[in-house]
């Protein structure tokens, strides 16, 4: 049977990051009068009207450095424009994580990255939110990985990174009362997911896969479905990677490239997920600049997902 989420032509439901426009945070310390992000938005959604896109996720960071946004200006913004678009709008949320870490071993740290969590999840009340995207380890835990000392020790480290994201989870799931399922937990780029998965499946929250997370490590996006499965995946960030040989021993690969423009095969991934009708979508595009986003929906379009 077709998921009720693959769109009328059999196909995937695409969105877009509002990084791939506004950047992170829409500018952080910049140019954020209402004006300009006005003028912004009616060009956003007249970009996703001219490709029928339908679903949208809001990076959340502007909250940290310019409280109340949210609830002034950007929701407003948003939600004036669900009668304006060709298709249906379907929001996530991706939740903050810059100079936040819900995995901290300082208990004083994950508590205040639990309150900054629920306090964007409490000004986005208004939406009808599909998705809470969230990041439960930080560039601290990635960086453990790499940590000159010895495995037992590293294992040490580890446990109490999956136990303070565990408590993390549980606070937020109590603080928001929310269903697990609505929180999709995000892979990273180093810290392995394996150390994360229990908490999926002991609380039922959902899995966001990011393919470009995935593929910092080598691996194609293929082999994250046939390690942890399908079922429980509720969302995926999708992009390209570029992959260069710097010498003998190096090679740097840089995500968030544009869709067709590198190594991962987007558009084979996407043709065996309409095959076998295996996923409820949505997709959405995290490139850094409107030019990328531009060049990754052309490259849907010219390939018939759009």
């Amino acid at each position: 049977m077709v998921n009720d989420n693959f769109n009328k032509k059999g196909g995937l439901n695409f969105g877009v990051n509002t990084d791939s426009f506004f950047g992170i945070g829409f500018g952080l310390l910049g140019d954020n009068n209402p004006g300009r992000l006005q003028a912004s938005f009616d060009d956003f959604f007249n970009l996703l009207n001219s490709y029928k896109i339908g679903n949208i996720e809001i990076n959340t960071e502007i909250e940290q450095l310019n409280p109340g946004s949210l609830q002034k200006f950007i929701i407003p913004s948003i939600s004036a424009f669900f009668s304006k678009l060709l298709v249906p709008l379907s929001v996530s949320v991706h939740l903050p994580y810059l100079q936040l870490n819900p995995a901290s071993p300082l208990e004083e740290y994950r508590q205040v990255s639990v309150k900054a969590m629920s306090g964007v999840i409490n000004a986005c009340r208004g939406l009808d939110v599909k998705k809470f995207v969230i990041h439960l380890t930080s560039e601290f835990e990635d960086s453990i990985m790499f940590f000159p000392i010895e495995e037992k020790a590293k294992k040490v480290l580890i446990d109490i990174a999956a136990r303070q994201a565990k408590k993390s989870i549980s606070d937020i799931l109590k603080e928001t009362k929310l269903p697990p399922a609505v929180f999709a937990l995000e892979n990273l780029e180093v810290f392995p997911f394996d150390y994360l998965y229990p908490i999926v499946e002991e609380f039922g929250i959902s899995v966001c896969f990011d393919m470009g997370h995935w593929g910092l490590n080598g691996f194609k996006p293929e082999d994250f479905l046939k390690k942890f499965g399908i079922n429980r995946i509720g969302e995926m960030h999708i992009q390209d990677m570029s992959e260069k040989r710097t010498d003998l021993r190096t090679t740097v690969r840089n995500e968030h490239r544009p869709l067709g423009t590198g190594i991962l095969n987007p558009a084979g991934f996407f043709s065996s997920l309409i095959e076998n009708e295996r996923f409820s979508g949505p997709l959405i595009i995290e490139n850094r600049s409107k030019e990328d986003l531009i060049s990754s929906l052309d490259y849907l379009k010219s390939g018939n997902f759009i």
